[in-house]
């Protein structure tokens, strides 16, 4: 139903050295940031990693990887806002203080994490899934979840650690979808596309949205849309079960000054 060039990714927590052991996915070959690992397994190369070998703290206290009494920089600084007023983030103290409050961080701690395809994941669940795509196709994502859910609420997005945070710690802990913009951090290390944007889903959410997904196919995508649905639909020999409909959206017809559809409406009464 969507045109995603990348795969999406699950997410899971590895609480402990033995879960992270027991976890066949292979180690990460050297260290990377969080971010940039999310971005190579949607494109095929999955990894797991843990303090050692992630290359940026930001995500590790997003995550829940760096302990505060392990940290090199005093946590007050980073609860506070100080650490980012000082970056030149945000016009004056208060605001910094405020986004620094309202940033959601993991509130475990775990030893390390899985980053993989979706499609891996078939012996056990993912934690979160996070999907990186355009404008378009993250627009049909949230349809399909207003399908099930209601209106997307509470967004946090901020442009600052967006991958670990707007995508991953703020939709786990909180069990809700969001949005992210990316930012600049991840734009320079991971090179994502200019266009691309993040949505961090809790995994016991995504079979609601992938149906309400399908189910509002008809009233929300237009012919061309549908056209490449049922080319691939033809290629998975499922095209009888996809239940598209031409020419049955919502918008058609739907324009118009109040004259134009009051003759419209006359129209169709005569």
């Amino acid at each position: 139903m969507l045109d995603l060039k990348r795969s999406p990714v699950g997410i899971r927590f590895l609480f402990s050295q033995q879960d992270y052991d027991a976890c066949s996915t292979p180690e990460i070959k050297a260290p990377l940031p969080y971010c940039a690992a999310v971005k190579n397994a949607s494109t095929g190369t999955p990894c797991k990693l843990n303090l050692k070998n992630t290359a940026c703290l930001s995500g590790a206290r997003a995550l829940g990887l760096l302990k505060p009494e392990d940290d090199i920089v005093d946590p007050n600084e980073i609860i506070s806002g100080q650490r980012h007023h000082k970056m030149g983030l945000y016009a004056d103290y208060s605001i910094s203080r405020q986004i620094a409050k309202d940033m959601v961080y993991c509130t475990h701690q775990v030893y390390g994490i899985e980053i993989a395809e979706l499609a891996l994941y078939t012996d056990y669940n993912p934690d979160l899934v996070i999907i990186t795509t355009d404008a378009t196709n993250a627009m049909r994502i949230i349809q399909g979840y207003s399908y099930h859910f209601g209106q997307l609420k509470n967004v946090k997005v901020a442009g600052n650690q967006a991958i670990c945070q707007e995508c991953t710690s703020y939709p786990f802990e909180m069990n809700q979808v969001n949005l992210s913009l990316l930012c600049s951090g991840t734009r320079q290390v991971a090179k994502w596309e200019g266009d691309e944007m993040g949505i961090g889903i809790p995994f016991n959410q995504l079979d609601k949205i992938v149906d309400g997904i399908r189910k509002t196919s008809n009233p929300m995508d237009s012919n061309k849309t549908k056209k490449s649905i049922l080319e691939k639909a033809k290629a998975m020999g499922v095209e009888e079960q996809a239940g598209i409909e031409m020419s049955s959206n919502y918008y058609t017809g739907g324009y118009g000054t109040i004259e134009y559809h009051k003759r419209k409406k006359a129209q169709s009464n005569t």
